[in-house]
């Protein structure tokens, strides 16, 4: 059990309805407003009780008044003021960072932090987003490839030492393109792939990543059972060991003895579902089938879902406390959830 790793999903935005309305967000449904403090003490109070990572989503306008924190920017300034936590990008839209900048970012993150950085890519999905910041949206497809060439050139930077790296890909092209100081951790970060799609974006996992990330929308045991399933064949397929990958569990967490609490928590949790033109891509989790989906309850209850999970094959639990900026429950989580796995 001393593989099991618990880790932070950090507050970028705030979701908390206004007066009479939903919760802008499910992820922060009682956080008010975007406040620099707040989420710095949740990373510092995460760190104090032992969490292992604190991850960040990369998106810009999803929060209440559209205010949200750049994931890069924010990773570093965590660096900053933290000692032992790892950081990662939960994850890291290949659209929107040319990705020999990327490697060379991972890179110096990786120095100044010591060697605590965990690399999240995914290929971007969030149309809105593109629009309007400018960026070119092209079919699912054509993303997935461009994340995969992305991967193979980063992988290239770092393996070059002092040596400049060349690539020439069908989407991306370099020459002699140096990234040194290279990254502290050998051969690089560990790279989390997420994504769900099992013909391509599972095989890319297999191919490429050292985590494979699951959502909040397919937490539940028996989806993350077939999706590892998924990723081992692909393993056979590409002539790689499965036993190199390892998954992770990302979603909701509602930790406390107070039944009024809960209820109330899990009324402003619920339901959750993509925005109207993505409802395709995913089911809408209702109040009645949360608990298959997160890990909710009291911290028996919690964990037992996290053993359910264990099972299935996960090692890593990325949780959003959803009483956040109230700390309570991932403190109860810390003091009696967390030493049942050490």
């Amino acid at each position: 059990m001393s593989d099991i790793s618990f880790e932070y999903n950090v507050p970028v935005f705030a979701g908390a309805p206004d007066e009479g309305s939903e919760p802008t967000h499910r992820d922060t449904p009682q956080y008010e407003a975007l406040d620099w403090e707040a989420t710095k003490m949740g990373v510092q109070k995460a760190e104090e009780l032992g969490f292992d990572a604190a991850w960040a989503p990369d998106h810009l306008l999803l929060g209440r008044d559209h205010a949200e924190y750049e994931c890069w920017t924010l990773l570093s300034a965590i660096a900053g003021f933290t000692e032992d936590i790892n950081l990662g990008s939960l994850v890291l839209c290949n659209d929107y960072r040319n990705p020999a900048l990327v490697a060379k970012m991972a890179a110096t993150l990786d120095v100044i932090s010591d060697g605590r950085l965990e690399l999240g890519l995914g290929a971007g999905w969030h149309e809105p987003e593109y629009d309007a910041y400018g960026w070119e949206y092209r079919d699912g497809f054509e993303r997935l490839m461009r994340l995969d060439e992305s991967i193979r050139l980063m992988k290239r930077m770092w393996a070059a030492g002092t040596d400049g790296a060349s690539f020439d890909g069908k989407h991306y092209q370099i020459e002699d393109a140096y990234c040194v100081p290279g990254p502290v951790q050998d051969p690089h970060p560990p790279i989390l792939v997420g994504g769900q799609g099992e013909e391509v974006t599972l095989k890319l996992v297999a191919k490429h990543a050292d985590v494979w990330n699951t959502d909040v929308f397919n937490g539940d045991v028996e989806t993350l059972e077939h999706k590892i399933g998924v990723i081992e064949d692909h393993c056979e397929t590409v002539g790689r060991d499965p036993d190199d990958i390892e998954y992770s569990w990302d979603g909701h967490v509602i930790c406390t003895r107070d039944e009024e609490k809960f209820d109330r928590l899990l009324d402003l949790m619920t339901p959750i579902q993509f925005e109207a033109e993505y409802q395709d891509q995913a089911p809408i989790v209702t109040e009645e089938d949360a608990r298959e989906y997160f890990i909710m309850g009291t911290p028996e209850e919690c964990a037992e879902a996290i053993e359910r999970r264990i099972d299935a094959g996960v090692t890593k639990f990325q949780g959003w406390f959803i009483d956040f900026p109230d700390t309570d429950g991932m403190e109860l989580f810390a003091d009696e959830v967390i030493p049942q796995f050490s």
